[in-house]
């Protein structure tokens, strides 16, 4: 009784430790709703396809931290060279792909972060697309390679 009650335990703090926290990309979560350029929520319309992720609004130059431990990735989202290059930084770990964008990465490829580090700074997306699009951190998850809603998972 005393090996399978010490088995037990351990496996409950294997579990507890492996649990994958998601943390908040900006110290403000406010979503970006309806606006002239369109929808900032999960699933929005985009024509022929649909809103992968979710909107946080926020300010350039604020900082954007990381929604999960794991590795980074940085990739391009847009790049226009006579207006501006846009940038996402990617998270990964065993059950979690993050992507953030528009965020100008202070961390670089290959990098380990932690959840909540700082990753980077909000970039300013009316250099890109004009006034009418807001400044927001895209946020999209996928948990176990399935594309999930951030918005119940981030608070």
């Amino acid at each position: 009784k005393i090996i399978i009650m010490g088995i037990q335990i351990i496996t409950i703090i294997k579990n507890m430790m492996m649990k994958q926290t998601i943390c908040r990309p900006l110290k403000k979560l406010k979503l970006r709703g309806k606006d002239p350029t369109g929808n900032g929520w999960y699933g929005a319309s985009r024509g022929s396809r649909e809103h992968k992720g979710v909107d946080y609004l926020g300010n350039p130059g604020d900082e954007v931290f990381a929604c999960a431990s794991g590795k980074i990735r940085i990739g391009r989202v847009y790049s226009n060279p006579s207006k501006s290059e846009f940038t996402l930084v990617e998270i990964k770990n065993k059950t979690y792909t993050i992507k953030q964008m528009y965020v100008k990465p202070i961390v670089k490829n290959g990098d380990i972060v932690k959840c909540g580090q700082t990753i980077g700074i909000l970039q300013a997306i009316g250099d890109f697309y004009g006034d009418g699009m807001p400044n927001h951190c895209h946020v999209g998850i996928w948990k176990n390679g399935l594309l999930t809603d951030p918005e119940p998972i981030i608070k």
